[in-house]
């Protein structure tokens, strides 16, 4: 599949990496969802099919994520590039609704050892996975809108990318803090508030070397205003008596 579909799009790198995706998160997918209805030999031996069997592809598909959000711009030719709807973040997210609905199917019939694995690390994961590919979303987009190399040389170098950087970051702490004020989710915040205190720093020993540059006045004052907004709309959860939930 991969060879083919390099073959009829003249070789362009996103499309040939997506190929190695779809036959793995297929598999995956039609364990999990339709397992117990293949007659044999899947539902005879279910639980070595959705274990030995799909735990192989799920630790695949978890490398070929972050393989691809490393290596590859998403270059999506003869498409134009649109950000979350292109091929690649299309296929990314597919994958880890694949690897999400696996787990959470291992998790109902408590197969182990993958049913041991405790649900805050299960999210801690899954947040890890979706703040690598926001900002492997953002730095893709800065590539092709605005013409920064996607090196890492000089992405660290570009003001363009370090104000962008600050800026999301930011958001998404506010994002992460707000919620987790509504729901009462302790550890959320505190995560937010530790992305908060990483832009600061950055902000202090990166920003601040090239302060007088359009890009970076725009990334003090948003960052500024952003944790303004924050000190008004999150407060810290108060800390839940007796065992979380």
């Amino acid at each position: 599949m991969a060879w083919t579909i390099d073959h009829w799009v003249a070789g362009r790198a996103a499309w040939p990496l997506i190929a190695w995706a779809l036959v793995p998160g297929a598999l995956l997918a039609l364990l999990a969802l339709r397992g117990e209805r293949i007659r044999w030999p899947v539902a005879a031996h279910l639980a070595t099919y959705l274990v030995s069997g799909a735990a192989p592809l799920a630790a695949f598909l978890a490398a070929w994520f972050v393989f691809g959000n490393i290596v590859s711009d998403g270059n999506p030719w003869p498409l134009p590039y649109l950000p979350v709807l292109n091929p690649l973040d299309l296929a990314q997210a597919g994958a880890l609704l694949a690897v999400g609905t696996w787990f959470v199917e291992v998790r109902r019939r408590r197969l182990p050892p993958v049913a041991a694995l405790s649900l805050p690390v299960a999210w801690s994961v899954a947040g890890a996975a979706a703040f690598l590919w926001a900002n492997a979303v953002l730095l893709r987009t800065l590539h092709h809108w605005a013409g920064v190399p996607l090196d890492p040389g000089p992405m660290l170098r570009s003001d363009l990318v370090q104000a962008s950087l600050s800026l999301f970051w930011t958001l998404l702490a506010l994002a992460a803090m707000v919620v987790a004020t509504r729901r009462a989710w302790r550890p959320l915040w505190l995560t937010g508030a530790g992305l908060m205190a990483v832009v600061v720093g950055k902000l202090l020993l990166v920003d601040l070397s090239n302060a007088g540059t359009i890009e970076r006045i725009v990334s003090f004052l948003g960052v500024g205003v952003l944790m303004l907004v924050i000190g008004y709309l999150a407060p810290v959860p108060p800390i839940r008596e007796g065992r979380a939930e």
